[in-house]
């Protein structure tokens, strides 16, 4: 269900069986046998007239159901990427870990004239690939790194020049620095600055970054972009520190 979503995302005719099987790496029988599952159920439709599949009405239902489960990250997180997107005039990323990797949620186009395409909402990479990915691995304690590294280093495989070693110095120029730098590592002239947001807890469950061209991260700016990210993250965990003291304790009314 997951591939169909990001596969189908900008497309809405769908995708087809044959390219979600050469994605998937499965046998084509046993990728249709889900998708007739899934169809069945509701969280994946198949367009009549050109046979692709994209999610359905029940997989929406789901995904609004989890917007309301998971708290209020993604909604108090809007006036932040704005302000970011705008005093930057850069794109702008919310990325929030999901247990050893990292998923874009959000996307905020800032008003300037160049566009960054290397991270959408919806892209899922191991954590540490890309600056906001990299921002939450480098504010796990080592034991926590060395876990990741561990879970994802068959998926990494996929990922030049993202071995144990590069993502261990990655992850000390990081916290040294105070924020998380992709200098085009994951696409060529694509570069981002990134900082960890904490929930209420003090734990990194998301981060912030900007994307833009290499000539837009000169030392100078890197600080001004980070002071600003930094203030954004502390502005979302304070509302979440909020939102959490409001709540009622379990079993109260």
């Amino acid at each position: 269900m997951n591939l169909v979503g990001v596969l189908a995302r900008d497309r809405p005719d769908g995708v087809s069986l044959a390219e979600l099987t050469r994605v998937s790496g499965r046998p084509k029988a046993s990728v249709r046998r889900v998708l007739v599952a899934l169809v069945a159920e509701g969280y994946v439709e198949q367009d009549p007239d050109t046979a692709c599949y994209r999610l359905g009405l029940q997989a929406g239902v789901l995904g609004e159901l989890a917007g309301h489960r998971a708290g209020d990250l993604s909604e108090v997180s809007t006036d932040s990427l704005i302000r970011i997107a705008d005093a930057s005039t850069d794109t702008t990323f919310l990325t929030v870990r999901h247990g050893s990797y990292g998923v874009c949620t959000r996307r905020q186009e800032g008003p300037g004239p160049i566009r960054n395409y290397a991270l959408a909402v919806g892209d899922r990479h191991p954590l540490g690939v890309g600056a906001g990915s990299l921002a939450v691995l480098s504010a796990l304690s080592d034991e926590n790194v060395e876990a990741v590294l561990t879970a994802t280093a068959t998926t990494r495989s996929h990922y030049p020049g993202f071995d144990d070693e590069t993502l261990r110095n990655l992850v000390r120029r990081s916290r040294q620095a105070g924020y998380a730098l992709n200098d085009g590592r994951v696409i060529a002239g694509s570069w981002a600055l990134g900082v960890a947001v904490h929930d209420a807890a003090g734990r990194p469950v998301a981060a912030l970054s900007v994307a833009s061209i290499a000539e837009r991260f000169d030392p100078e700016r890197r600080d001004e972009l980070a002071a600003l990210l930094q203030t954004e993250a502390e502005t979302i965990h304070a509302a979440l520190t909020r939102s959490q003291e409001s709540r009622p304790a379990r079993g109260q009314p």
